[in-house]
């Protein structure tokens, strides 16, 4: 008897173009998620200092805004790539925003070329 065959990682995946293009945009879409949430300390900061100026008022406001931050990097991080299928941003254990897949270089705007 023969084995079924396993799919081979390395080989690319066939997408219609609506299904690629509905994933590039979700990968952008989570990134924009992600550095929108870190563009917004400094201004949550502030505000945290406006409404009350006390150290448990800011350290309050640090600690949501870091939880924020975790989920928005978890949830960018775990897009993935709709080519090779491996995650966009991660390689291993390392989270890297490259405009590129980590695995097998597909660029961001990859779906608006052309």
């Amino acid at each position: 008897m023969e084995e079924p065959k396993k799919p081979d990682p390395e080989e690319p995946k066939t997408l219609d173009p609506a299904a690629f293009e509905t994933a590039m945009r979700l990968i952008r879409r989570r990134r924009k998620y992600f550095f929108a949430t870190i563009i917004s300390y400094m201004p949550v900061m502030w505000l945290a200092k406006m409404i009350s100026p006390t150290l448990r008022s800011m350290a309050i406001a640090f600690g949501l805004w870091v939880v924020i931050l975790f989920i928005a990097a978890l949830y960018s991080a775990l897009a993935r790539c709709p080519r090779c299928g491996q995650y966009f941003h991660m390689h291993g254990m390392s989270l890297m925003y490259l405009r590129r897949c980590l695995h097998c270089q597909l660029h961001i705007t990859a779906d608006k070329a052309g």
